[in-house]
């Protein structure tokens, strides 16, 4: 819902704590997308309807530490889910099938200015093209140095020591239409930021950023410092 102010607005969180059943289940990130966007289906879906994550729903899950398999750093099980949308979604009929064990969802307001300091958190997928090809940026100073350059165009200032950019940690799943395997590698980053273009900020806020969106990828959570 956007305000008067073009920095301000409101957005619906949600806050998903999955059943141990789903738990196991969306360890496949295209069972977790599923889940997500079922909260947005209509009342009455066709069972042949594909559930399509709707525009501008964004998550990210919480996870437990990452195991070692296969010789990757590979992600927890999904235990909690927080989901952010423009609209109010419904998880009664998670909540009524068990696959979900609690469900909480409330505004949240967001007033930006400039020359405000925060600390911004995303689950992101740092990636670049090569030779037509999408590929994980292995090191960390090719993980801060993406994150700043996006966060630059989100309206962020950041200093290069103000910047974690996380482990890398390899996702995976089934493709329900095609049966070929998804595989995603995503990064639990941090930085500490200026807001110099509020207008800027508000779009990345509330369209994410970095690829990967449907599988869990780009939703940045931001704290003031006092």
């Amino acid at each position: 819902m956007q305000n008067s102010s073009p920095h301000a607005f409101t957005t619906w969180r949600s806050a998903l704590t999955l059943a141990p059943s789903q738990q196991k289940a969306c360890d496949d990130v295209h069972r977790l997308h599923s889940l997500v966007a079922s909260g947005f289906r209509t009342p009455h879906p066709s069972t042949t309807e594909p559930i399509v994550r709707p525009p501008h729903v964004l998550y990210a899950a919480q996870r437990g530490a990452p195991v070692r398999y296969a010789g990757y750093r590979t992600a927890a099980l999904p235990e909690r889910v927080l989901v952010q949308s423009p609209t109010v979604p419904n998880w009664k009929l998670l909540l009524t099938k068990g696959h979900l064990t609690e469900a909480r969802t409330f505004p949240v307001h967001h007033v930006l200015d400039i020359d405000d300091v925060i600390d911004v958190q995303v689950v992101a997928n740092p990636i670049v093209r090569r030779a037509g090809r999408r590929v994980a940026l292995a090191t960390p100073e090719e993980g801060s140095a993406w994150l700043r350059r996006h966060l630059a165009r989100s309206g962020l200032e950041t200093h290069p020591h103000q910047v974690d950019p996380g482990q890398g940690v390899r996702l995976a799943g089934k493709h329900r239409q095609t049966g070929g395997t998804i595989t995603a590698v995503y990064r639990d980053m941090a930085a500490r930021c200026r807001v110099v273009a509020p207008d800027r900020l508000a779009q990345a806020l509330l369209q994410g950023i970095g690829p990967a969106k449907a599988y869990g990828c780009g939703l940045l959570r931001i704290r003031h410092v006092q």
